[in-house]
């Protein structure tokens, strides 16, 4: 469970309804407890056995304070209180941590600047006092991007000291802020958090794709977890699968809870359904994407327009078979697919591809439907995205595994 400042890893600006001195009256009862905050809860999810294996707790300030998370952080930074109210969030995640459900991990988000005080060593001194070896034991202390890292070599001695304790430890937003790929190879943490940019829209963006598959073997190469952040829809969500990242969390897989919740079983059928799909690479069902489709070709125009992230939709008859496709081209702007092509499910995926491939200049590279043999619409494909499929099965048995075990195994 990652205990964070924002509910959703975003920032959130807002205007402070009081001055810093009565900010800093509410927040010395937040820290002695009699005004006491709580925390929400998302599940985060192992891509490959569908089942949760930690949280992000999520802080949420009392009703009297009335800000948004992350603006509490920065009224405290300005009160000279924040290390106090983080060092606040891991007394409240070792108690919260005896709650999780079995075989999840907790993480605590705290920032490099706490970790290189001696108010840090103090607390580690605690912790050791009452457990030896074991006192951060399924602990992961999540290094935030809040703050720049002035002395990599103290906080990686920090950092064994967590690991002396048996904690881990990992980096957020990997890919904004401070948290670079520099920040991942100098701490080599065991969890790297993929920032929301690179997940956004990451099945219609090949130049994200290919940076996901880079991050994932870096990572691989450190002995570390990918956890894919901000995963928001059904298209994210498989090609994350396709592109083997083991671990995400996000509103598409579940939203903060004051419960720590199970995921919810549409969303596990849909994960098995998606990995058994990509294990028959040989037919098309590996490689289709779904889209949404509407018996009407305004309503469709309509849900293209207001959803930036929906950039491909179907028009289908009263039969379910597709009329018209509608996509948001990079860089044309909206427009109707011209004489798309269709293709039978049963059809061979590189035979597919070498009728896509035929079509004329302006059409070489639209994306096709794929029907049943009743002509029912069952998805679209991605003439890039076909052509990466098949060429990454052809090359399966020429590149190393990647992850073998979720982190609590």
């Amino acid at each position: 469970m990652v205990i964070s400042a924002s509910g959703s890893g975003r920032a959130h600006p807002g205007k402070p309804p009081f001055d810093r001195d009565t900010f800093a009256t509410l927040l010395d009862r937040v820290l002695d407890g009699s005004l006491p905050f709580a925390f929400h809860f998302q599940p985060i999810v192992d891509l490959r056995r569908a089942v949760v294996v930690g949280y992000e707790a999520l802080a949420r300030f009392p009703p009297e304070i009335g800000l948004a998370p992350d603006v509490c952080f920065q009224m405290a930074e300005l009160c000279g209180r924040r290390l106090d109210l983080e060092e606040a969030l891991l007394h409240l995640a070792l108690a919260v941590r005896a709650t999780v459900p079995q075989n999840c991990f907790l993480s605590v988000n705290l920032s490099p600047t706490l970790m290189v005080t001696h108010r840090w060593d103090a607390l580690l001194a605690d912790i050791r006092a009452l457990s030896p070896t074991g006192g951060l034991d399924g602990i992961v202390i999540e290094i935030t991007e809040r703050d720049s890292v002035a002395d990599y070599d103290h906080l990686r001695h920090q950092i064994e000291a967590v690991r002396d304790l048996r904690g881990t430890v990992a980096v957020d937003d990997t890919g904004s802020g401070f948290a670079s790929l520099k920040h991942v190879m100098e701490l080599k943490p065991n969890f790297v958090k993929l920032d929301r940019f690179f997940v956004g829209n990451c099945h219609a963006d090949p130049s994200k794709t290919t940076l996901i598959q880079m991050i994932g073997m870096a990572t691989n190469r450190l002995d570390a977890w990918v956890i894919a952040e901000g995963v928001e829809t059904a298209n994210e969500l498989d090609e994350l699968i396709r592109l083997d990242v083991p671990l995400a969390q996000g509103f598409f897989l579940g939203y903060p809870a004051p419960e720590m919740l199970p995921l919810d079983p549409q969303v596990a059928d849909r994960i098995r359904t998606r990995i058994h799909s990509l294990s028959r690479a040989d037919t098309l069902i590996g490689h289709v994407e779904q889209c949404n489709s509407f018996t009407s070709r305004s309503d469709a125009k309509s849900f293209l327009s207001q959803n930036p992230q929906a950039d491909l939709v179907a028009v289908l008859d009263e039969w379910n078979r597709p009329l018209e496709l509608l996509e948001h081209h990079p860089l044309v702007g909206p427009r109707s697919v011209e004489r798309f092509m269709r293709v039978q499910l049963a059809t061979e995926p590189v035979e597919a591809l070498h009728r896509a491939l035929t079509r004329g200049p302006a059409q070489l590279f639209d994306p096709f439907a794929v029907i049943n043999e009743e002509g029912e619409f069952q998805g679209v494909i991605r003439i890039d995205r076909l052509m990466r499929g098949i060429l990454d099965a052809n090359r399966t048995e020429k590149v190393p595994p990647s992850y073998t075990s979720s982190p609590t195994e």
